[in-house]
């Protein structure tokens, strides 16, 4: 082998490493971005999950104002009550029935993957009722009654 036949192998390795290193640095990259767009994506779905289920709570209260204010209802086969303001509550011998709760008002869009229910009602007062859900990013949403009234809050510090 040749001086020269020498060289050119030598050039077509070091040609060959540097695609290698330029391909892992780019596959690298993509994965990177990609898991950013991934956790905002869940982000983003945390914030379309709470806005559909205050959606569904608000077309249940004015269905209960244009039905003349009924004591319950039946929807898609849950039956549940109003406050006396007109949002809807699903309990079960006085305490309420979170995962049901969360079937009535998404209006039947699919949850995201959550951890756990959990269920928290103060001492002091029957009018402050909780329902915390785990959605499984470091994020929880409650829904919670206060004075007859639905709440939907997230970006607790529970």
């Amino acid at each position: 082998m040749s001086l020269r036949d020498r060289e050119l192998q030598h050039k077509k390795r070091l040609q060959n490493i540097s695609w290698l290193i330029i391909t892992f640095i780019l596959i690298s990259v993509l994965l990177y971005e990609w898991q950013q767009v991934q956790k905002n994506a869940k982000f983003l779905q945390f914030d379309l999950t709470r806005n559909n289920l205050y959606q569904g709570a608000v077309t249940l209260r004015h269905n209960w104002e244009l039905n003349n204010k009924p004591h319950s209802d039946k929807v898609g086969g849950i039956t549940f009550e109003y406050t006396q303001l007109g949002w809807p509550i699903v309990l079960k011998e006085g305490a309420l029935e979170c995962p049901k709760i969360w079937s009535l008002l998404s209006n039947g869009i699919g949850k995201p993957e959550y951890n756990s229910f959990s269920y928290r009602k103060a001492d002091d007062s029957s009018g402050y009722n909780t329902c915390l859900y785990d959605i499984g990013i470091k994020k929880k949403l409650a829904i919670l009654y206060i004075n007859d009234k639905i709440h939907i809050a997230s970006n607790l510090s529970l």
